[in-house]
């Protein structure tokens, strides 16, 4: 059971992690329009998420 506590914790921080940085991007964008807020929100987010999750990028 523990393990299953252990994976979800790793999960919520991966998760906040990715968002985090994510975050920290759109809004140092410097542009104040919205849909271009969102868009590097978006291109960060899904780059990262899918580069994190890579395990031989862990090496």
């Amino acid at each position: 059971m523990d393990a299953v506590w252990i994976a979800g914790l790793v999960l919520l921080v991966y998760f906040a992690t990715v968002i985090l940085i994510s975050a920290i991007r759109a809004l140092r964008a410097g542009r104040n329009e919205k849909s271009f807020i969102k868009e590097t929100f978006k291109e960060t987010f899904w780059d990262f998420f899918f580069e994190l999750i890579n395990p031989f990028n862990w090496i």
